[in-house]
């Protein structure tokens, strides 16, 4: 919005008079209330949802967004105060006296809030999710509360990492580097990502971190009674949880004491990995909502290890366990580097064996005794020997089984044992399952020419598209969308492009690697360990991978697609108890309700304010009034750009043209609607005139019980609703349009221009005249049709807040358009509408371009 007001700038500026250095001033007020209006709002329902939904956050994120959202209030009402030229002084106390009191519960002046750098293993508990991350609260629950073996060692948490990247300014210099970075360029990604960790790397720990890595290590080896190596690994805040982020952080192995902070960089800066940065943008989680926490655990030298999945994913009800091993460290089985040994045991006593493949395993990782590891080629007489015994298979199984019921859910569990024989788990997370509820209605039998039977699968349904083979992470930035990628290795540097595939083949591979439980989190059809598939499909061949059942057939199969609806089941997290989450439940009352609703009641006052919302909503409200009264407050007398719209419909509009360049040659102060040259008004303008749609409302008139609704809520002494104006402030690229129409009211903020990155719609929906839960369905019907078109919506009561941006100028005229036609079809609908299901069958009508009532 900002940008807007820049190009007003001009060689006019000085010799403007008296009076035009103050309409200048106002308007620069103007819309710096605007743009701060807008990201207030974003950045509350940013955390809104973090409430409601019982997201994962971290303290600093938490602190972070706080604060930027303070300063926007702040900005907003002191920039009110300017434009009005004095007035509303008393909303800046009000603003005081909020901040004071969230300010007590963030940096815990009633109760203390303190998050050290560094938490040992011994007390690390579910509850510090948010400050260690979920691979390492786990690993410390089990420890800790269950009694089940895990290295000891040590976290370092997301506190910390804020520290370390405030103390060397790490934002400002990465900022730098992705200003311009285009995602989709590989070479210019891989770029970043040198430039980015080189930058990290050079960064000095702050001496706060290194003393208590140093004194919190020395007193591990103090309590062992030897000198320790360990392995660094990631633990970022919501990692391992919805999204794993299942292999695209770094963990370094058997590490010195000595070399712990050089480590911890590295793995810092693993938070840039160029295919976690997709990983990211593929889910549509934003660079700055990744805190790092790294756990620091005892470097464990295994016999073996592997990977337990407590269910079958593809069949979580059949009662199995599924245990994949090989020799020594993990690794090379979670990237799909070798191909592991697989038992299925039944949940049952003993947990005896129904099935084992025992792979061909030509080569190991290994410790080695200075640190760092080696690869190491197996003797012939260890490659075909399997990996665990029975006894040590029912172990594992009963260990699973307690993990999956103290967590309440199927387990990915990370485990190995020790020279010794002794069983240490080194990571559990939630597992992604099948739908189990979900079944496929085939009609007749598929009689397409089979390529490939009795595959692995990893994931269910089925997908079609051209086959594209996938050998190299260049590679994954041309994949083309709806493409079959076939891949020899599974590997998560190919994750970035699973969003584009339709289906995966992996000639190699696990099912229980990293790629994986990301195929099955993004809930794409997967097949694995198809002997010899990568020289068998040719690329651009046409082929239908049904992973369901296990099968590849030749070319296109409507019928298997049309009867596909496999799904996965999401696992949950109970964040309830994070000192995060309890800290916004606490700070929530003075932020998010909003109880200035209808500018026309007497309660709509700067005194009636109890939150930043409604701060937020009156000051807005108020600011479109101001530039409106410019002409009558003082000697503001050359403002000659406010017109009145010519039309039919029923309101009246005025229109300021805000830098007197969008209204075309106005003859006097009355206009048509096509003399304003704004793109978003135009097209507004043509969805709420569409021959289509009808402002008359349904055939049902208001009954006796809806009109006293109406009065009750608003009084007789107050503008009429048949008196109402509405507003448009103009330019060519922008529309704010607050819209009266009876006894409801919208706001519509909107920018639409050449660059997607600034692009927006942001629009609320208030009121009606009919009961409240007429008014309620009304708003529900408005949910039901925007959100099937892009927007974010919330909705609280019959009070409704939608958003949908950056996407391209073409797109967001279509979604303009759209809203004319839904502000047309649905004024006075509340008193026609019954319950949920009408409303979503006129929403459903409305899409179809049908009368919503017949």
């Amino acid at each position: 919005m900002i940008r807007l007001w820049k190009s007003m700038h001009d060689a006019k500026k000085a010799k403007e008079s008296d009076t035009e250095r103050l309409i200048r001033e106002k308007y620069a007020a103007f819309l710096t209330i605007l743009a701060q209006n807008s990201h207030a709002l974003e950045l509350m329902t940013e955390l809104e949802k973090n409430l409601l939904d019982n997201r994962l956050i971290s303290i600093p994120y938490l602190k972070n967004m706080v604060k930027n959202l303070s300063k926007s209030v702040f900005s907003v009402v002191s920039n009110l105060e300017l434009l009005s030229g004095g007035e509303y002084t008393a909303l800046s106390d009000i603003y005081d006296n909020i901040e004071r009191e969230i300010r007590k519960i963030l940096t815990g002046s009633k109760v203390p809030v303190y998050t050290p750098v560094i938490i040992p293993m011994d007390d690390i508990h579910c509850g510090h999710i948010d400050k260690v991350g979920s691979k390492m609260a786990n690993l410390g629950e089990l420890h800790n509360h269950y009694n089940i073996a895990v290295p000891d060692g040590f976290a370092l948490t997301a506190c910390a990492y804020t520290h370390f990247a405030e103390y060397n300014e790490l934002s400002r210099q990465i900022d730098r580097i992705l200003a311009n970075l285009d995602i989709e360029n590989s070479q210019q990604l891989l770029q970043a990502e040198r430039e980015i960790k080189a930058v990290i790397l050079d960064a000095v720990i702050p001496p706060e971190i290194e003393d208590a890595v140093n004194k919190v290590s020395q007193q591990l080896e103090q309590k062992h009674g030897r000198s320790m190596f360990w392995a660094v690994r990631s633990s970022a805040i919501g990692e391992d949880l919805e999204n794993s982020f299942a292999g695209q952080f770094s963990s370094i192995l058997n590490v010195p004491t000595d070399q712990i902070l050089e480590k911890y960089k590295e793995v810092a800066a693993s938070k840039y990995n160029a295919r976690n940065m997709l990983y990211q943008r593929m889910k549509d989680i934003r660079v700055d909502d990744v805190n790092m926490s790294v756990g620091v655990i005892e470097m464990v030298r295994p016999m073996c290890s592997g990977v337990l999945y407590t269910a079958e994913p593809m069949r979580p009800d059949s009662g199995e366990i599924v245990v994949s091993a090989i020799w020594g460290l993990g690794q090379l089985l979670v990237e799909g580097v070798v191909s592991a040994d697989i038992f299925v045991l039944k949940r049952e006593a003993g947990f005896p064996v129904v099935k084992e493949e025992i792979a061909q395993k030509e080569m190991c990782l290994k410790w080695q005794e200075e640190g760092g590891v080696r690869h190491d080629m197996l003797r012939a007489d260890e490659r075909r020997q399997p990996c665990l015994t029975r006894e040590q298979l029912q172990i594992l199984g009963e260990t699973g089984v307690r993990i999956e019921e103290h967590f309440k859910a199927p387990q990915d569990i990370e485990w190995c044992f020790d020279q010794d024989g002794k069983l240490l788990i080194v990571q559990t997370r939630p597992l992604h399952v099948l739908d189990q509820s979900r079944r496929r209605n085939l009609t007749a039998p598929v009689t397409a020419p089979v390529i490939v039977s009795h595959a692995r699968a990893v994931a269910g349904g089925v997908g079609a598209g051209k086959v594209c083979k996938v050998s190299d992470i260049h590679e994954v930035f041309s994949f083309p969308e709806g493409g079959v990628m076939v891949i020899k290795n599974s590997s998560p540097r190919f994750i970035g492009a699973l969003a584009k595939a339709s289906a995966v083949v992996v000639e190699r591979g696990n099912r229980t690697d990293h790629m994986s439980s990301v195929i099955r989190e993004l809930n794409v059809p997967c097949l694995v360990k198809i002997p010899s598939i990568f020289s068998t499909l040719e690329d651009g061949q046409e082929i239908t991978v049904d992973a369901t059942e296990g099968a590849i057939y030749a070319g296109r199969v409507d019928e298997l697609l049309a009867a596909d609806d496999a799904a996965v089941i999401d696992p949950t997290t109970d964040v309830t108890q994070t000192e995060s989450h309890w800290l916004l439940s606490r700070m929530a009352p003075y932020i998010f309700p909003l109880h200035l609703t209808d500018p026309r009641v007497s309660d709509f006052r700067e005194g009636a304010c109890k939150t930043w919302h409604d701060i937020l909503r009156f000051s807005h409200e108020t600011a479109l009034n101001e530039i409106f009264l410019l002409k009558r407050k003082g000697q503001v007398n050359t403002l000659k750009n406010v017109y009145r719209v010519k039309t039919d419909l029923p309101f009246k509009l005025f229109v300021f043209d805000l830098f007197g360049t969008t209204v075309q040659e106005a003859q006097g102060r009355e206009i048509m609607p096509a003399d304003v040259n704004s793109l978003p008004f135009r097209e507004l303008w043509q969805g709420m005139t569409a021959t289509d749609v009808t402002w008359n409302g349904p055939e049902r008139h208001m009954g006796a019980r809806d009109l006293m609704s109406a009065m009750m809520r608003t009084s007789a002494l107050e503008t009429k609703p048949e008196d109402a104006k509405s507003y448009a402030i103009v330019t060519p690229e922008y529309l704010n349009l607050s819209l009266s129409m009876g006894y409801h009211f919208v706001t519509l903020d909107c920018y639409i221009a050449g660059d997607p990155y600034n692009n927006y719609i942001s629009l609320s929906f208030k009121g009606g005249a009919a009961e409240t839960k007429r008014r309620y369905l009304r708003v529900l019907l408005i949910s039901e049709i925007l959100q099937p078109i892009g927007f974010d919506v919330s909705v609280n009561n019959d009070f409704l807040k939608a958003r949908i941006k950056a996407e391209s100028k073409e797109e967001l005229l279509q979604k303009i358009n759209v809203l004319g036609r839904m502000f047309a079809v649905t004024r006075l609908l509340d008193v026609a509408l019954d319950d949920e299901k009408m409303a979503k069958e006129c929403a459903r009508r409305f899409h179809a371009r049908k009368p919503l009532l017949e």
